[in-house]
């Protein structure tokens, strides 16, 4: 992974278009989850669709060896359904297979068709420790930064000492710990609160360097985030959010010690305002306050803008938003404006695709990956809403899902809660539902903290007093702090 494979399969696309081989050369990247079905026949049409996007460009299939034909009929049905494509448009379609050279070895030999229809074979070889030095003092230049002296001996000593397996030392790497160091050295110069003459905000220092290669546990940074959001002026609402996210970080282990199951929480977020009220700021602090509860293994923060995640041409959207995750992972992915995804005038535009792909990956990474959405609030697709009756009974389905037991008169109060609230154009629905029992967790969470050593029978109780106040028709529908 990282050894450039997909940037050279672009070039060559772009390459035969301009020797006419290729109609447009564009190029289109997919998986094994988009060829392959949950059901027998599934698969087939997909690998169809994805063979018409790439017509007059490139195919190129990541994680090949993950088709193998003997361990899935779904398998041999892809491969089955490619062979006949890939004969039938020999004229206008490249198709690339990309994975490891021992496995694909393996997949091609596995089929004799599928080997004499790939003749041609390029190993990509891992990059040389002077390669990858140069690759992040590059990346770091193009992102403004000066390296002060130690910093590269600092990365060296991480890829010398790296593993260096199929997934480790490469391009991804070292985008990554460029990141993770720039998370490093924003905590240290907040933490000093005054540049000294030897510092500067756009020099990266050997100390702000990681101790790890990659983040696959918990950094330790410096300073106190939850002291430095108390510095800021205002937002008063935003930081009585933050100390309940903490109270509700904290319980989390006292249910678990209970026994009560706590599958990991969804904690992406919507930030909406106008321009210079320290959305990102916050976005900033709030990773690093994940990651002193242990929420994230590293408390970085990426910065996107539409740009940075949708492409120009078909098939170009899906690997931009698969890499814009992969290098937040650990820390939080911060997209700004995000109402520009979707455009009044979309037509035909890859926004959507990018907020389908981006959805996925937030489900399959949420256990260390928070995404936090920022911009202008505006109006949203509307679908028909539920009764109270319903909403009641959502909310109590919700409850037991999550471990918890309602105590005496608690539906009641959510009935009386559903009856104050404003039913406009943005009403929440099951989505009010589940930031009111977010907002009553937490709270729950406070108050047991607050009792001089809970009783394990309060630890997995909603009380009435739990949850949120009722403040009449103007009620806030989307309280809470979740996405």
């Amino acid at each position: 992974a990282g050894t450039g494979k997909s940037k050279v399969a672009r070039i060559l696309g772009r390459i035969y278009a301009e020797l006419g081989v290729l109609s447009s050369g564009h190029l289109v990247e997919v998986d094994r989850s988009d060829l392959v079905g949950e059901y027998v026949s599934e698969s087939g049409p997909r690998v169809r669709r994805a063979v018409e996007r790439a017509q007059g460009g490139v195919l190129a299939i990541n994680d090949a060896h993950n088709l193998m034909p003997g361990e899935s009929p779904r398998n041999r049905e892809a491969i089955d359904v490619l062979l006949a494509c890939v004969q039938g448009h020999r004229e206008d379609l490249v198709v690339v297979l990309c994975g490891p050279e021992g496995q694909m070895n393996g997949l091609l030999k596995s089929d004799s068709e599928l080997s004499a229809l790939f003749p041609k074979r390029l190993r990509f070889p891992g990059l040389s420790e002077d390669e990858l030095i140069e690759i992040f003092q590059a990346k770091a230049a193009d992102a403004g930064f000066a390296l002060r002296e130690g910093v590269l001996d600092k990365v060296r000593e991480l890829v010398h000492g790296s593993t260096r397996d199929s997934n480790v030392g490469n391009a991804r790497a070292m985008i990554s710990l460029l990141d993770r160091a720039v998370a490093m050295q924003s905590r240290r110069v907040l933490d000093d609160g005054v540049l000294t003459d030897d510092e500067s905000l756009d020099e990266i220092l050997a100390a702000d360097i990681p101790g790890t290669l990659t983040a696959g546990g918990h950094i330790e940074l410096p300073g106190d985030p939850l002291a430095e959001i108390e510095k800021l002026i205002g937002l008063d609402a935003v930081k009585q959010e933050v100390h309940l996210l903490v109270a509700e970080a904290k319980a989390e282990q006292l249910r678990r010690d209970a026994g009560i199951p706590i599958a990991p929480p969804t904690r992406h977020m919507v930030f909406t305002g106008n321009p210079g009220t320290a959305k990102t700021t916050m976005a900033r602090l709030l990773a690093a306050v994940y990651a002193k509860l242990g929420l994230l293994s590293s408390g970085h923060l990426v910065e996107f803008s539409r740009a940075d995640l949708v492409g120009e041409y078909i098939g170009q959207t899906a690997p931009k938003v698969r890499a814009a995750v992969e290098r937040a992972l650990g820390g939080v992915l911060f997209v700004d404006e995000a109402y520009s995804l979707t455009p009044a005038d979309s037509g035909r535009d890859y926004g959507h695709e990018a907020i389908a792909e981006l959805l996925k990956l937030m489900e399959e990474h949420r256990a260390d990956l928070v995404v936090i959405v920022a911009g202008y609030e505006g109006p949203m697709l509307r679908f028909p809403d539920y009764t109270d009756d319903e909403l009641v009974a959502i909310f109590e389905v919700m409850a037991a899902e999550a471990g918890f037991t309602l105590g005496d008169g608690v539906l009641d109060a959510v009935r009386r809660r559903l009856r104050t609230a404003a039913r406009g154009e943005s009403f929440g629905n099951a989505r009010l539902m589940r930031n009111h029992l977010d907002r009553a967790i937490a709270l729950q969470a406070q108050r047991i903290l607050g009792e001089e050593g809970p009783k394990r029978s309060e630890i997995g109780l909603l009380r009435v007093e739990d949850l949120p106040e009722d403040e009449g028709p103007h009620v806030d529908e989307n309280l809470g702090h979740y996405l």
